[in-house]
């Protein structure tokens, strides 16, 4: 019974109906020592593993993924002879008493981070390298399931090329806590909210002006009933090193599910004390279909703009795995208003990142195309583009800040969580005034390798 229970925990449930089909598991490989026990569980009905034929075995489970492995697996039981309901019972206790021996060992603390470390080589305008670095740490710790407190710690550019010091109270720390009350829940936050990112030379020019998108501070109190998702939150963000904060925010988000469509508003007020304002409101519309294609549309617009200048419009397609090839590919679309924004108030905020975690600028459209393509069970192959033009389409020398940005790279699965990435990245601004009104020349490039490990 315990080896039954302790190979059934391995598993990471589906939310989908498993069927009775055969199925192949690629990260369940013969002379495993749970392999016959997960596909006993295959064969019974009661899973079929991730939609991706993964199994995902050394996760950790939440207790959504429980009910549905123990509804599955009472159907399970209930065509199977020779199994009664005892043995789901005694399941069920086994589970309730891994999951209170979990909260007790060591309160529910639990220490995980990334270790990110990459070297960079430019060939054409400038000849030169660097390595630098990006650590990730996170410590949480776990009550019960509504509360939580976790304190988290991001280096972001402070390891890079910055021409900036970032300070590690109010730029490299956060807070996040989560708890519940009178049937609503809470979650707190204290961070820096968005970092942009300003190179100190010249050498990768691709790179300057990323944005770093961290926890804001804020206070937000969500609920939900039945199809419908609601919240309401209060958003500060500083303007300085110093924390001082600069801009307030008032949100909310409603969200309703219907099927595999989904449905959103969220209302914005952006304001500085005896400053400018703004007030923004977005309208979402996300389909999936089959879990092959999704769609999501986007249209936002200000109320203190004229016309077309106050608008926004994004479009993403993302298609996954279409002919069982291991190809995902994702297309975007994004069109920015002259006028979307509001200079000091909300300038890297409200418009989503390109593929290069870069600022799509008002009067701008982005299209950009990532694919994703499996070579072999721990390569795939990586391209990524971005073509950015003027709101009228136009493109050229005769257009500053327009540019096409893209990246060819490779990356494999050293391990479970140790990951190589080889990459060549060219960066063309033909006007040689790139965003911001940067000084560029008219064609640069960056040749790199990383590691990442996770822990």
């Amino acid at each position: 019974m315990k080896y039954f229970v302790t190979s059934s925990l391995l598993f990471v449930f589906i939310l989908c109906c498993p069927s009775l089909a055969e199925t192949y598991l690629s990260d369940v490989p013969e002379g495993h020592w749970a392999n016959e026990a997960v596909y006993e569980l295959v064969k019974m009905g009661v899973t079929n593993g991730y939609p991706d034929g993964t199994f995902r075995g050394k996760n950790d489970i939440a207790r959504y993924e429980v009910a549905a492995f123990l509804s599955q697996f009472a159907r399970a039981v209930n065509k199977k002879s020779g199994i009664d309901e005892k043995l789901v019972a005694e399941l069920k206790a086994e589970l309730a008493l891994l999951k209170y021996t979990k909260y007790q060992s060591g309160n529910g603390l639990k220490l995980s981070g990334e270790i990110y470390s990459r070297g960079r080589a430019a060939t054409i305008a400038q000849r030169g390298g660097k390595v630098d670095y990006r650590l990730k740490l996170a410590m949480t710790r776990t009550y019960d399931d509504d509360t939580s407190l976790k304190v988290g710690l991001d280096t972001v550019d402070a390891g890079f090329n910055s021409e900036t010091t970032r300070s590690l109270t109010t730029k490299l720390l956060d807070i996040e806590s989560r708890f519940k009350l009178g049937g609503l829940n809470y979650k707190v936050n204290v961070g820096p909210g968005t970092i942009p990112h300003a190179e100190a030379d010249k050498l990768f020019p691709c790179e300057n002006n990323m944005i770093f998108i961290r926890p804001k501070t804020a206070i937000e109190a969500s609920a939900s009933v039945g199809k419908l998702d609601y919240s309401i939150a209060y958003v500060t963000r500083s303007v300085a090193e110093s924390g001082l904060i600069g801009v307030h925010e008032l949100t909310g988000l409603l969200k309703y599910k219907f099927g595999d469509l989904a449905l959103s508003f969220r209302p914005r007020y952006i304001c500085k004390v005896d400053g400018p304002r703004d007030v923004l409101a977005e309208a979402g519309l996300n389909y999936v279909f089959n879990d092959k294609w999704e769609t999501y549309l986007l249209l936002s617009a200000g109320a203190f703009k004229e016309g077309e200048k106050g608008l926004y419009f994004k479009a993403t397609e993302k298609i996954l795995d279409p002919l069982g090839t291991g190809t995902t590919l994702v297309f975007r679309y994004d069109k920015v208003g002259t006028k979307y924004r509001v200079d000091d108030l909300n300038e890297y905020e409200f418009v989503f990142l390109n593929n290069f975690d870069r600022l799509i600028l008002d009067g701008t459209v982005d299209l950009g195309l990532a694919l994703n393509q499996k070579i072999i069970d721990r390569l795939a192959l990586e391209w990524k583009g971005d073509y950015v033009m003027t709101g009228e389409y136009q493109y050229g020398a005769a257009y500053p800040g327009t540019y096409f940005l893209w990246q060819l790279g490779f990356n494999y699965d050293l391990a479970a969580n140790v990951g190589l990435n080889a990459f060549y990245r060219s960066y063309n601004v033909p006007s040689g005034v790139a965003q911001f009104s940067d000084a560029v020349p008219v064609l640069t490039d960056m040749l790199g390798a990383s590691v990442a490990c996770k822990f």
